[in-house]
C-alpha cells in the first residue's frame, strides 16, 4: 500500500497545486489553457511517438486489450444515459451527455502520468494501443449518439431535422486527421515501420519534451477544475462518477482476468479507473447541453478518485 500511495500521492498534489495556483490568482487562467494547449498539442503527442516507435508489445492480442476495456465502457454509457433521463431529468442529448460523462475516462491528463509512474514503460506501452483506439471510437460514437437524439428532441418540439450517419463519420474522421494524439500515434508507427533508430540529437529532443507530459498535464488539469462548478444538486453526478471509479473498472477487471495478461490487466483496469476527462465538459458546451451535468462528475470523479485508483491499483499491482 505504501508503494501504492507514492504512486498516486505526487498525481493528486500536482492536481491541488494547479488548483490552488488557479484560485489564489497565483497564475492567470489563461496560464491553464497555455499548458493544457502544449500537453494535448504537444508533450502527449510527443510521448506517444516515442512510446509507439520504440515500444515492445511482446506477444500479447491488442483486440482483447479493447475488448476488455470496452465490455466495460459499453454498459457504463448505457447506465449513464438512463441516469440521465430518470434523474437528472436531460433531454435525449442531455442523456448522452450523462453517458459520456459516466465513461469517457482521462486517459491523458491522468492515465498517461498514472501509468508511468506504477507500471514505467512497458505500462505506456500498452496504454499506447489502448489510446489508439479509445478517442476515435469514444468520439464516433458519442457525435452519432448526439446528433441521433438531437433529431429526437426536435421532432419532440415539433420541428423538421434530419440526420445524417455519414456526415457525421466524415466530420469526425477529418477532427481526427487534425488531431495531435492521433497524429503522433501514426507518425509513431511510421517510425516503427521504417526501423530507424530514435536516438541521436532528435530522440533526445523527443525524449525531453515527452518527459514534460505527466506533470504538465497534472497541473494543468488542476488549473482547469477552478472552471467546473458543482452544482446544488449533486445526486446524479455522483452516481455517474461512482459509475466511472466503481462499475467501470470492476467489469474491466472480471473480464479482463480471464483474457490479458497480468501487466496488460493492471493498465487496463487502472485506465478504465481514472477520473472522468474533460472532452465531457467539451461535448456538453459543443452541443449546448448538459454542462452543468458534465462539469459536476468531472470535479466530483476527479476529487474521489484520489481513493478509488488507490484502491484499484493496490488490487491489481
Amino acid at each position: 500500500m505504501t508503494l501504492v500511495l507514492s504512486v498516486v500521492a505526487p498525481i493528486f498534489v500536482l492536481i491541488a497545486l494547479g488548483t490552488l495556483s488557479a484560485k489564489a490568482g497565483y497564475l492567470p487562467g489563461s496560464t491553464g489553457d497555455a499548458l493544457s494547449g502544449f500537453v494535448f498539442k504537444v508533450a502527449v503527442p510527443a510521448l506517444m511517438f516515442r512510446t509507439v516507435a520504440t515500444a515492445d508489445f511482446g506477444e500479447a492480442n491488442p483486440l482483447l486489450l479493447w475488448i476488455a476495456y470496452f465490455a466495460g465502457v459499453a454498459p457504463v454509457y448505457a447506465a449513464g444515459m438512463w441516469i440521465g433521463r430518470r434523474f437528472a431529468g436531460t433531454d435525449r442529448r442531455g442523456a448522452v451527455i450523462a453517458g459520456v460523462s459516466a465513461s469517457f475516462s482521462n486517459l491523458i491528463f491522468v492515465g498517461v502520468p498514472m501509468t508511468e509512474r506504477a507500471f514505467g514503460r512497458e505500462g505506456l506501452d500498452v496504454l499506447a494501443l489502448l489510446l489508439a483506439i479509445h478517442l476515435p471510437t469514444m468520439m464516433l460514437v458519442s457525435t452519432l449518439l448526439l446528433e441521433r437524439a438531437g433529431l429526437g428532441d426536435a421532432r419532440d418540439r415539433g420541428e423538421t431535422a434530419s440526420f445524417s450517419p455519414r456526415r457525421v463519420v466524415g466530420q469526425v474522421a477529418r477532427n481526427l486527421s487534425r488531431n495531435a494524439l492521433v497524429v503522433g500515434l501514426a507518425l509513431g508507427a511510421l517510425w516503427r515501420w521504417t526501423g530507424l533508430p530514435l536516438d541521436g540529437p532528435h530522440g533526445e529532443v523527443v525524449r525531453l519534451v515527452a518527459g514534460t507530459a505527466g506533470p504538465t498535464a497534472l497541473f494543468a488539469l488542476g488549473m482547469s477544475m477552478v472552471r467546473f462548478p458543482i452544482g446544488s444538486d449533486r445526486a446524479a453526478p455522483l452516481a455517474l462518477a461512482a459509475l466511472a471509479l466503481l462499475v467501470q473498472p470492476g467489469i474491466v477487471f472480471a473480464v479482463g482476468v480471464a483474457i490479458l495478461p497480468p501487466l496488460w490487466l493492471a493498465v487496463a483496469v487502472a485506465a478504465a479507473a481514472c477520473p472522468v476527462g474533460v472532452n465531457a465538459y467539451l461535448f456538453a458546451t459543443f452541443f449546448r447541453t448538459g454542462e452543468r451535468l458534465a462539469a459536476g462528475v468531472i470535479v466530483l470523479s476527479t476529487l474521489l478518485s484520489a481513493l478509488t485508483l488507490t484502491g484499484w491499483l493496490a488490487l491489481v499491482r
